[in-house]
């Protein structure tokens, strides 16, 4: 077999051959080919030239709709970043439950956004310029694939945890036909907070959107094979 075209094979083996993916396959077998012309052409040996040209692509994972090489450290320290302002709004939509609600939550948001804060400013500082520049793959359409079902997971989990709620506070009532009594609008405020912590854990299906976001913001630019 062709070695170039045994090659070509071993990189495209996972992939399914899609009309894409074979159009694909092809160029780059007709790049490979083309270069290992020029450099015969220059007076390199066959062998040598086959063994240059597949040396200079040995994956094609970048070059897949599916995979995308990210800045990985701009990547990772935005996404720090992103925890931190979100963490940091659900702080503060906490603190005016201190006065009702006699629950350490405040303080143990407090506590999470000062732990993401070092976090953050340790990674800035120890990664320099150089850091910025290193690439990692990213499989972008199985982050969407999990962000999706993130919130999908979450909405269940609200559902069910505030029909469970309902059903621990007012079940009794209901069943016996009781009227639900609220006496005034302390007890009503204990209520509101009781229902509402749930959805602090909006923080998780945000994060994993984030990702999905930051991702495709930090995209590494890959030149086309054979430039």
């Amino acid at each position: 077999m062709n070695p170039l075209q045994k090659h070509v094979d071993r990189l495209f083996a996972k992939y399914t051959l899609t009309p894409q993916i074979r159009e694909m396959k092809d160029e780059i077998l007709g790049n490979l080919e083309a270069k290992v012309a020029d450099l015969t052409t220059s007076g390199m040996k066959y062998d040598e030239a086959v063994r240059q040209a597949t040396a200079s692509l040995t994956s094609v994972d970048g070059l897949i709709d599916d995979h995308r090489n990210i800045y990985i450290s701009r990547y990772r320290l935005e996404l720090v970043q992103t925890a931190l302002l979100y963490s940091l709004i659900l702080w503060i939509f906490t603190i005016p439950t201190r006065l009702i609600d006699q629950s350490l939550l405040s303080y143990q948001l407090l506590a999470v956004v000062l732990v993401i804060a070092i976090i953050y400013l340790v990674l800035k500082s120890i990664w320099k310029k150089e850091a910025w520049n290193y690439t990692k793959q990213r499989n972008l359409k199985n982050a969407k694939q999990i962000s999706r079902w993130g919130w999908l997971v979450w909405g269940l989990f609200i559902l069910i945890f505030l029909l469970a709620l309902a059903a621990l506070d007012f079940g009794s009532n209901i069943w016996f036909n009781r009227q639900i009594k609220i006496d005034g609008p302390y007890q009503f405020a204990q209520i509101g907070i009781k229902f509402a912590k749930p959805f602090l854990t909006i923080f998780i299906p945000l994060m994993l959107q984030a990702s999905v976001r930051l991702m495709q913001k930090h995209e590494a630019v890959t030149e086309e094979f054979g430039q």
